[in-house]
Formats: C-alpha cells, sequence, structure tokens
C-alpha cells in the first residue's frame, strides 16, 4: 500500500481522536474512535464444509477498554435450488454456526466476559452486470459476565448486513490489478438487550487488496452507533479504523493439502 495512503489514513485516525477527546465529559464518552486489527483463517473440514476462525484485538480512545475477540463459524454451502423456481443457483448460498469468546478489559469498572453463539445464512441478489448484492442474516444468544457477583446475563439479536465487492480490473481499470472495495451496511435488532455493548447500525467503506497467493488485506473506516457502551452513557458513536489479514491457503481436515481460494470472514 502507498505511503501516501498510510499518511492520510493516519491523519484521519488522529482527527477521530482528537474529536473523542472533546467530548470527554465526566467520563460519558459519546463519540470516541477505536482500532481494531484482524487475523482471519480457515480449515476445511467435512468435505466442502469449511471452519472460518477470526483473531481479533480492539481498543478505544479515550482509554475505557480493550478487547480481545475469537470466533469460529462453520460454513454449510447449500447446492440445491428448489425446481419450480427454473434458477442456476440457489437463493440461499450457504448456512453458518458458529460462536465466539469477547473479553473487554475495562479500565475504570470490571471487566466484561461474553460467550456468543449465531445462526445464520447468506444469499445473493444479482443486480447490474458485475455486481452481486450480498446479504447475510445472522441470530445471536449472547451471554455475559460483568464479574461484579450478579452471575450471567443473557440478551438476543438479529442481524442483517447488506454488501457488496467493487473489483477495480473488472469496474475501473486493469492498471491496479487486485485492488477492490469492500462496502457494507449492517442493522441490529436488539430482541432482548445484553448488559452491555447493543450495536445499532454499521457502515463499512473500505479498500483492500489480493495478492496472486490469495492473501488478503483490507483496511476500513467504520461507522458504528451503540447503545449503551460505556456505564456512564447509553449510547455512543464509534469511529473505527479496521485492519483485516486474511491468509490465502484453506488448509484441509488431513493438514497434508492446502487448497488457494479464500472467501471473506463476515463476523463482528
Amino acid at each position: 500500500m502507498k505511503p501516501s495512503i498510510l499518511f492520510i489514513l493516519t491523519c484521519i485516525f488522529s482527527l477521530y481522536t482528537v474529536q473523542a477527546q472533546d467530548s470527554l465529559v465526566n467520563q460519558d464518552i459519546k463519540v470516541n474512535s477505536q482500532l481494531w486489527l484482524d487475523y482471519n483463517f480457515a480449515h476445511s473440514v467435512f468435505n466442502a464444509k469449511k471452519l472460518q476462525t477470526q483473531v481479533s484485538f480492539r481498543k478505544i480512545f479515550p482509554e475505557a477498554f480493550n478487547r480481545f475477540v475469537v470466533m469460529s463459524a462453520l460454513e454449510i454451502p447449500h447446492e440445491k435450488s428448489l425446481s419450480f423456481l427454473n434458477l442456476e443457483k440457489p437463493v440461499v448460498q450457504s448456512f453458518h454456526l458458529g460462536t465466539g469468546l469477547f473479553y473487554t478489559q475495562n479500565f475504570d469498572a470490571k471487566d466484561n466476559l461474553e460467550f456468543r453463539l449465531f445462526q445464520g445464512f447468506k444469499f445473493d441478489i444479482p443486480t447490474i452486470k458485475s455486481i452481486t448484492l450480498n446479504n447475510y442474516v445472522r441470530l445471536e444468544e449472547r451471554f455475559q459476565n460483568n464479574f461484579n457477583n450478579s452471575g450471567w446475563t443473557s440478551g438476543f439479536r438479529l442481524r442483517y448486513r447488506l454488501s457488496t465487492i467493487l473489483e477495480y480490473n473488472k469496474h475501473l481499470t486493469d492498471f491496479v490489478d487486485g485492488f477492490y472495495i469492500p462496502l457494507s451496511a449492517e442493522v441490529f435488532f436488539n430482541l432482548k438487550k445484553s448488559d452491555r455493548y447493543n450495536d445499532l447500525i454499521r457502515l463499512e467503506p473500505g479498500l483492500g487488496y489480493k495478492l496472486k497467493n490469495n492473501w488478503k488485506f483490507e483496511v476500513y473506516l467504520i461507522f458504528n452507533e451503540t447503545k449503551n457502551n460505556t456505564a456512564t452513557n447509553n449510547s455512543s458513536s464509534d469511529f473505527i479504523l479496521r485492519l483485516r489479514v486474511f491468509d490465502g491457503n484453506i488448509v484441509t481436515a488431513s493438514k497434508k493439502n492446502q487448497i488457494n481460494k479464500h472467501k471473506d470472514l463476515q463476523n463482528n
């Protein structure tokens, strides 16, 4: 990635940090900036199924918490379509079953541990030539412990994400072959609110680059609106710089063969 691009991103992220510090009144964080770092990899299991895993570190500015995340999801491809629809591909592309651990290290409050289960499915909507709208619907069961002798609390929410990828060599020019633009918008429906961290809406414009060995690198500037983000404030606007790395090798169950094929891991 060109140094000029990194310089621009650094300036934007610094601006978000200044805004967050200016809004800090009596430790009520109404606007904040965050840094998310992800490493994503996948294993092939049970024939065509894939186990996708994300390891992530997230930090908030002003200094409020650090978060450590490990998530895994089993992707089950769906290859059959209803015969009366007469479609070349099924409407539902895949089903997903997963679990995750979220440990939040708070600086001025008790830490928080969240254990999460989720089930979802993906389907595509073809639009104009070379552009497909990807849809992901997910139900989550969230169990949190704040280490304050109150035990575990539960919450449930439904998520819907609409996304697409614009590839330069298909939509713009071959001069920058390998670059692409991932775009997504996501809404959260909190059916039963968890004790903390109830997201409402997330907008994710990004820029990615894919190497010939299928390793991918992505950077996002994200806007996220959250309810009950801190103990002293019920809502916040989060400005997030997210850096994602995707391992280009899918390791087979035998751990002897590797497939150079990779799909994006879509979790938060």
